[in-house]
């Protein structure tokens, strides 16, 4: 009711000291808020910014670290896959280096064996026919002793024959 009185009397009336009391009201009100909410607040901020962007940085220096080990990690496979082929070269090379030395090693020995073969046969008919010649010899002598001991018709000088080949086969 009293404000309806004041309304009703003349109106509402502002005092110099109303407003002085709501402006240091509101100027507490701001202090506190400032200090109470404000500050906090953009302190929490700032932090969280900060470690967002420390994040960030972190993340980027991780990143580059990742590319450089991945690059690192890409050249070492590349050195070791042409090691590889290398190695597989090389030993492809020995290989065929060692069945060239393996053949060459067997022609030459077939080839003494050949030889030795032919030297053997060279010596076997030697053998024979020194052998063949002793004998022939033995037989014409035998054949001119019985030749001359009497005249030889043609079936005497096959029976001869004969029996000196029977003679001889054995």
């Amino acid at each position: 009711m009293a404000m309806t009185n004041m309304i009703a009397e003349g109106g509402l009336q502002i005092l110099p000291l109303d407003i002085v009391q709501h402006v240091l009201c509101l100027l507490i009100l701001i202090f506190f808020m400032t200090t109470l909410v404000y500050n906090p607040v953009l302190n929490f901020i700032n932090k969280r910014k900060e470690s967002v962007e420390a994040t960030v940085k972190e993340n980027e220096r991780l990143s580059a670290e990742v590319k450089e080990i991945k690059e690192n990690a890409d050249k070492i496979v590349d050195e070791a896959r042409k090691k590889a082929e290398f190695i597989s070269f090389e030993a492809t090379k020995e290989a065929e280096t060692k069945s060239k030395e393996i053949l060459a090693e067997a022609k030459r020995k077939s080839n003494d064996i050949i030889e030795q073969g032919k030297k053997e046969i060279a010596n076997q008919k030697a053998k024979l026919e020194a052998e063949v010649k002793a004998e022939v010899g033995a037989l014409a002598i035998d054949i001119a002793a019985k030749v001359l001991e009497r005249e030889v018709s043609e079936q005497d000088n096959q029976k001869v024959i004969d029996e000196c080949l029977k003679g001889w086969e054995n």
